[in-house]
């Protein structure tokens, strides 16, 4: 029944799949990164065309309405550059062709770049994956090796190995502290659990796949478009679907509107988005599409089908700069989940779209709000609550 009753969450997603509700880039840009911070999306460097024959040395923003030319990087190795962002400060790591060992950091407050410690990451410049977990940053390449960043004492260790090797072309997507990655060898998926420093091998995917776009949703992750493992080789506009709980893959039966890789990624609003990418002919594109609906994406669903409708207490509280708040509804409808200051103004939607039965949770993150008494209030259907948190820094 848990089984059946995931299949026929995704089933009801998969219907919404690839819509359009942000305009296109301004330029073509493939084998760039983007990161979303107060309510923007930054996207950062990438290309014109697979060969690199234009590199991009820019940041782009999109402020909600139109994107613009928003500041220059001070140098060029940002050839599908890895971006991480941790609070207001959007870390850039490798880049082709000469950065394998850079690491620098933008202060999206004062736009001051940094040039930090560099990674003891000598082999790959391109084709890197990270995340970052309490402050620490893990660095992954397609020989398998890991590199773990302290951004408070801006120093770098080694990590235990994987022993699989990829293509270049590594994509990865963290879920309960845990690294999701694929882009291995031989259909080969991976979860890194840092906190082990430990590696365990997953369901193979179906295909070999590189390059491709990563969101997670109701503990399912979207592996969209990217290439048949290599850098010049085909690429796809398929979507396949790995299920955490079971720990198999699907086929989706959504695609994108063309083949691409390289794309850069944006959860915004609720909703989850491929931004660029290189086609099928190695050159960029301006696409922008949704791959999930806004008010979808970050929500981890549980599967067991509530009685009542529920609002729980968020935690931590008080909170700095994150929370979590959880939510049960005991049948589909349309729910919205709002946060409002304490003269009713409204500072954040997290949740904004139809949702099948069953208990939720989402995060609010607060990097960007002062101290004080804010408000979070569900409405779906008739039920409606509203519940008091702190923000205490």
């Amino acid at each position: 029944m848990k089984h059946l009753f995931t299949v026929t969450c995704f089933l009801l997603l998969s219907q919404f799949l690839f819509t359009q509700q942000l305009p296109n880039l301004p330029i073509p840009i493939g084998a760039g990164n983007a990161e979303v911070w107060n309510n923007e999306i930054y996207h950062f460097g990438g290309s014109n065309n697979w060969s690199g024959s234009i590199v991009y040395p820019r940041v782009y923003k999109f402020d909600g309405t139109v994107w613009t030319y928003h500041d220059t990087i001070p140098d060029d190795n940002l050839w599908d550059v890895e971006t991480i962002l941790v609070g207001d400060f959007v870390f850039l790591l490798g880049g082709w062709p000469n950065g394998p060992s850079l690491n620098r950091r933008y202060n999206l407050n004062t736009g001051e770049w940094t040039y930090l410690t560099e990674s003891p990451n000598l082999n790959q410049d391109w084709g890197l994956t990270s995340e970052e977990i309490n402050g620490i940053i893990y660095l992954f390449n397609s020989y398998g090796e890991v590199f773990a960043y302290n951004i408070s004492t801006d120093t770098w260790t080694t990590k235990t190995s994987n022993a699989a090797s990829g293509t270049w072309d590594m994509s990865s997507i963290l879920y309960q502290n845990e690294v999701y990655i694929i882009g291995w060898s031989d259909s080969a998926f991976y979860k890194y659990t840092p906190s082990l420093d430990q590696w365990t091998r997953l369901a193979n995917s179906p295909y070999l796949v590189g390059a491709c776009a990563f969101g997670v949703i109701n503990n399912l992750i979207y592996c969209v478009g990217g290439n048949a493992g290599g850098a010049t080789t085909a690429n796809y506009k398929s979507i396949i679907v790995y299920d955490i709980t079971t720990n198999s893959w699907d086929i989706d039966t959504q695609e994108l509107s063309s083949k691409r890789h390289w794309m850069a990624t944006a959860e915004y609003e609720g909703g989850l988005y491929v931004v660029g990418g290189i086609d099928s002919m190695a050159n960029a594109v301006d696409i922008v599409e949704e791959i999930v609906p806004q008010g979808t994406a970050g929500v981890q669903q549980e599967s067991e089908i509530p009685e009542n409708y529920f609002l729980k207490q968020n935690y931590p509280n008080p909170f700095n700069p994150s929370t979590k708040i959880s939510f049960s509804i005991p049948e589909i409808s349309f729910v919205t989940l709002k946060v409002y200051d304490v003269l009713g103004n409204e500072i954040a939607t997290l949740v904004n779209g139809e949702k099948p039965e069953g208990n939720y949770e989402v995060e609010f993150k607060a990097e960007n709000n002062t101290s004080g008494i804010y408000f979070y209030s569900l409405t779906s259907g008739a039920f409606t609550e509203t519940k008091k948190m702190i923000l205490l820094r």
